[in-house]
Protein backbone atom coordinates (compact mmCIF):
# COMPACT_ATOMS: atom_id res chain seq x y z
CA UNK A 1 0.00 0.00 0.00
CA UNK A 2 2.79 2.45 0.87
CA UNK A 3 4.68 1.46 -2.28
CA UNK A 4 1.59 2.19 -4.35
CA UNK A 5 1.18 5.62 -2.71
CA UNK A 6 4.88 6.32 -3.32
CA UNK A 7 4.50 5.45 -7.02
CA UNK A 8 1.43 7.68 -7.35
CA UNK A 9 3.26 10.55 -5.64
CA UNK A 10 6.32 10.01 -7.83
CA UNK A 11 4.16 10.09 -10.98
CA UNK A 12 2.45 13.32 -9.85
CA UNK A 13 5.82 14.97 -9.20
CA UNK A 14 7.21 13.75 -12.54
CA UNK A 15 4.08 14.98 -14.30
CA UNK A 16 4.49 18.44 -12.78
CA UNK A 17 8.21 18.57 -13.64
CA UNK A 18 7.60 17.43 -17.22
CA UNK A 19 4.75 19.89 -17.68
CA UNK A 20 6.95 22.75 -16.47
CA UNK A 21 9.79 21.64 -18.75
CA UNK A 22 7.38 21.31 -21.68
CA UNK A 23 6.06 24.85 -21.13
CA UNK A 24 9.59 26.21 -20.76
CA UNK A 25 10.78 24.59 -23.98
CA UNK A 26 7.66 25.70 -25.84
CA UNK A 27 8.42 29.30 -24.83
CA UNK A 28 12.08 28.78 -25.76
CA UNK A 29 11.11 27.59 -29.24
CA UNK A 30 8.93 30.66 -29.77
CA UNK A 31 11.62 33.04 -28.48
CA UNK A 32 14.27 31.40 -30.63
CA UNK A 33 12.03 31.63 -33.71
CA UNK A 34 11.68 35.35 -33.08
CA UNK A 35 15.46 35.61 -32.62
CA UNK A 36 15.97 33.91 -36.01
CA UNK A 37 13.80 36.51 -37.72
CA UNK A 38 15.28 39.48 -35.84
CA UNK A 39 18.92 38.40 -36.25
CA UNK A 40 18.26 37.47 -39.89
CA UNK A 41 16.87 40.94 -40.57
CA UNK A 42 19.83 42.59 -38.81
CA UNK A 43 22.30 40.54 -40.85
CA UNK A 44 20.30 41.37 -44.01
CA UNK A 45 20.62 45.08 -43.26
CA UNK A 46 24.35 44.70 -42.61
CA UNK A 47 25.42 42.09 -45.14
CA UNK A 48 22.52 41.67 -47.56
CA UNK A 49 22.88 38.28 -49.24
CA UNK A 50 24.82 36.90 -46.28
CA UNK A 51 21.57 36.79 -44.30
CA UNK A 52 20.60 33.63 -46.20
CA UNK A 53 23.85 31.95 -45.14
CA UNK A 54 23.30 33.09 -41.55
CA UNK A 55 19.73 31.78 -41.64
CA UNK A 56 20.77 28.41 -43.05
CA UNK A 57 23.38 28.03 -40.31
CA UNK A 58 20.83 29.00 -37.68
CA UNK A 59 18.34 26.48 -39.07
CA UNK A 60 20.98 23.71 -38.94
CA UNK A 61 21.03 24.00 -35.15
CA UNK A 62 17.47 25.18 -34.53
CA UNK A 63 15.51 22.58 -36.51
CA UNK A 64 17.07 19.60 -34.67
CA UNK A 65 16.33 21.42 -31.37
CA UNK A 66 12.68 21.71 -32.44
CA UNK A 67 12.54 18.03 -33.39
CA UNK A 68 14.01 17.01 -30.04
CA UNK A 69 11.53 19.16 -28.16
CA UNK A 70 8.56 17.78 -30.05
CA UNK A 71 9.75 14.18 -29.72
CA UNK A 72 10.40 14.38 -25.99
CA UNK A 73 7.77 16.81 -24.75
CA UNK A 74 4.93 16.59 -27.23
CA UNK A 75 5.06 12.92 -28.18
CA UNK A 76 2.77 10.39 -26.54
CA UNK A 77 4.85 8.44 -24.03
CA UNK A 78 4.70 7.10 -20.51
CA UNK A 79 6.90 8.62 -17.85
CA UNK A 80 9.07 5.50 -17.95
CA UNK A 81 9.84 6.00 -21.65
CA UNK A 82 10.62 9.74 -21.47
CA UNK A 83 14.29 9.10 -20.70
CA UNK A 84 14.56 6.67 -23.60
CA UNK A 85 12.86 9.23 -25.83
CA UNK A 86 15.38 11.85 -24.69
CA UNK A 87 18.33 9.63 -25.63
CA UNK A 88 16.77 8.74 -28.98
CA UNK A 89 15.98 12.40 -29.53
CA UNK A 90 19.56 13.46 -28.83
CA UNK A 91 20.85 10.85 -31.31
CA UNK A 92 18.29 12.02 -33.87
CA UNK A 93 19.23 15.65 -33.20
CA UNK A 94 22.91 14.87 -33.83
CA UNK A 95 22.18 12.98 -37.06
CA UNK A 96 19.73 15.62 -38.32
CA UNK A 97 22.33 18.33 -37.70
CA UNK A 98 24.88 16.41 -39.79
CA UNK A 99 22.35 15.83 -42.58
CA UNK A 100 21.25 19.49 -42.65
CA UNK A 101 24.81 20.84 -42.75
CA UNK A 102 25.68 18.36 -45.51
CA UNK A 103 22.56 19.17 -47.54
CA UNK A 104 23.00 22.92 -47.19
CA UNK A 105 26.64 22.76 -48.26
CA UNK A 106 25.91 20.42 -51.15
CA UNK A 107 22.74 21.98 -52.62
CA UNK A 108 22.91 25.62 -51.55
CA UNK A 109 25.57 28.04 -52.59
CA UNK A 110 27.01 29.26 -49.29
CA UNK A 111 29.27 32.18 -50.04
CA UNK A 112 29.74 33.51 -46.50
CA UNK A 113 30.99 30.53 -44.49
CA UNK A 114 31.69 32.70 -41.47
CA UNK A 115 28.09 33.96 -41.38
CA UNK A 116 26.81 30.39 -41.80
CA UNK A 117 28.76 29.21 -38.77
CA UNK A 118 27.95 32.34 -36.78
CA UNK A 119 24.26 31.56 -37.35
CA UNK A 120 24.88 27.95 -36.35
CA UNK A 121 26.68 28.89 -33.13
CA UNK A 122 24.17 31.63 -32.23
CA UNK A 123 21.40 29.03 -32.45
CA UNK A 124 23.42 26.56 -30.34
CA UNK A 125 23.97 29.20 -27.68
CA UNK A 126 20.30 30.18 -27.71
CA UNK A 127 19.27 26.50 -27.50
CA UNK A 128 21.01 26.34 -24.14
CA UNK A 129 20.67 29.84 -22.72
CA UNK A 130 16.98 30.52 -23.34
CA UNK A 131 15.64 27.48 -21.39
CA UNK A 132 18.14 28.24 -18.61
CA UNK A 133 17.03 31.87 -18.38
CA UNK A 134 13.36 30.89 -18.48
CA UNK A 135 14.03 28.53 -15.59
CA UNK A 136 15.68 31.27 -13.52
CA UNK A 137 13.10 34.01 -14.11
Amino acid sequence: DSIERFCILKNKIMSKVLTEAKNRYQKAMIIESVCLVVFGLLVALWQGKGAVDFGLGFICAFLPFLCLGFLVFFGKQDFSTKLTALYRGEAMKFMLTIVLVSVFFKWFYISHFILFFIGFFVALVLNNIIPFLLNRF
